[in-house]
């Protein structure tokens, strides 16, 4: 008689694995339906803020505020003509907007591509002219962008500025050479002024290009302070040409363009992952976005420092998702877009550091233009920083920690200092070598 027992066990196995393929897709597609109707509560929540969801509210929320100057066409005019002057092959063997050998000598010492400067700047008159007129106008931009494409989005004109902050660095130091004071305001002013063309710009990545172009406008303004003989009253337009960025408002808003971005794709980013996972898991991806999102701006709503504890909970939020095997691909794409916050938010803690130490040292000269030394404490400058009595503090404060920037007189020069992105004072290392956790970020002035 032949035994059955072997057919009966393997149906018995089949039914098995049926249901739990059955319990699996049922329970997926209640997450599936949970996600998606609650999904749709937080979407209508963003919309009521008046916060965009999607490439089309982005690109209607991303405009100049009202009673700003609108100088669009100033500076799409501006960046074009940079574009079209193929600067990058014509200036190859030029300092700052090349490669040519820097840093570029100071003013009154021989200077060998002197000449060569001037020569190049003088066939670029015309767009440089077109750059100052942009700057001189003030305001703000809205620059040609279609957030249609996602995360793939170009972005020709924020990029195109740095190109023209090297320009205008450039003609400054050649104007210094020259003994052109006036001049070399007007062109560190005008760098300043490129920056705040981006201020509105609703992506991550315009915002860092922000940032940069803003940090080399001080660092070029607080070397020419031993070379220029600028009054009280110049000094006072750098500051508030300095002083305009507001960092963390415009980061914030960064943020709000860049959820819609993510929210906008389904989800999904722009990584490339099977049909069924999109459709699976694309509202628990994009919920939990929203929710880190939310962690993000509410930092950033109340200072640098409450920014990045929140940014320092989402790293411990990243890495549970990441440890376990379902949560990995429940969470594919938002464990890949929020590793790249955290430096966005640093880097914008950074931006202000510089910027108030530069204000700080650009005060300190102008107290000693009026009494003839240097400072013996912040307390000192507090009436020469910009901005009103009660934003002035605010000014003289370290992102970081919240302190005082840090101010310390050390073998006949003063130093004005943030801590940086360690939180601990380094005794004014500041001269920028080496990796951004290194040292402290500040300015330094000779006695």
């Amino acid at each position: 008689m032949v035994s059955n027992s072997k057919p009966r066990s393997s149906s018995r196995r089949v039914w098995l694995i049926i249901g739990i393929v059955v319990a699996g897709l049922t329970a997926a597609g209640l997450f599936w339906l949970f996600d998606t109707a609650a999904l749709d509560r937080e979407m209508a929540a963003l919309r009521s803020q008046g916060l965009p969801t999607n490439a089309q509210e982005l690109n209607a929320f991303y405009i100049v505020p009202a009673g700003v100057n609108d100088t669009t066409k100033l500076w799409t005019a501006a960046v074009s003509a940079v574009t079209a002057a193929n600067i990058s092959q014509r200036a190859a063997q030029l300092p700052v907007v090349g490669s040519g050998p820097t840093p570029v000598p100071e003013p009154g010492t021989e200077w060998a591509e002197q000449e060569a400067c001037r020569t190049f700047l003088k066939e670029l008159d015309q767009e440089i002219q077109a750059i100052l007129q942009a700057a001189d106008a003030g305001g703000a931009a809205r620059f040609p962008a279609d957030f249609s494409g996602g995360a793939n989005t170009l972005l020709p004109y924020a990029q195109e500025t740095r190109t023209i902050s090297r320009l205008l660095t450039l003609n400054a130091h050649v104007h210094a050479h020259d003994g052109e004071d006036e001049q070399v305001l007007r062109n560190a002013k005008a760098i300043f002024a490129v920056s705040d063309a981006l201020s509105g710009e609703p992506t991550m990545i315009s915002q860092l290009v922000r940032i940069a172009v803003h940090t080399s406008g001080c660092q070029l303004a607080v070397q020419m302070l031993a070379h220029s003989k600028w009054t009280e009253e110049e000094l006072k337009t750098l500051q508030m040409a300095i002083g305009h960025a507001r960092f963390r408002q415009e980061m914030l808003n960064a943020f709000h363009g860049e959820r819609a971005i993510f929210l906008d794709s389904g989800g999904t980013g722009s990584v490339s992952v099977g049909v069924g996972t999109v459709v699976l898991f694309r509202g628990a991806n994009a919920m939990k976005a929203i929710d880190l999102f939310r962690m993000c701006t509410d930092g950033l709503a109340k200072s640098w420092s409450e920014a990045m504890r929140e940014q320092q909970e989402i790293d411990v939020q990243v890495k549970t998702m990441s440890s376990g095997s379902l949560s990995r691909l429940r969470f594919m794409t938002v464990m890949l877009l929020f590793p790249t916050v955290k430096p966005a938010v640093i880097a914008g803690a950074r931006a202000e550091a510089r910027q108030n130490c530069a204000l700080a040292t650009i005060a300190a000269h102008r107290f000693r233009l009026q009494h003839g030394e240097l400072p013996k404490s912040l307390a000192d400058i507090i009436a020469m920083m910009p901005g009103d009595l009660a934003d002035r503090p605010d000014r003289l404060t370290d992102p970081f920690d919240g302190l005082p920037l840090r101010f310390k007189s050390e073998d006949s020069r003063l130093l004005i200092y943030s801590v940086g992105d360690n939180l601990t004072d380094d005794g004014g290392i500041v001269d920028g070598k080496g990796s951004p956790l290194e040292g402290d970020l500040g300015y330094s002035i000779e006695e």
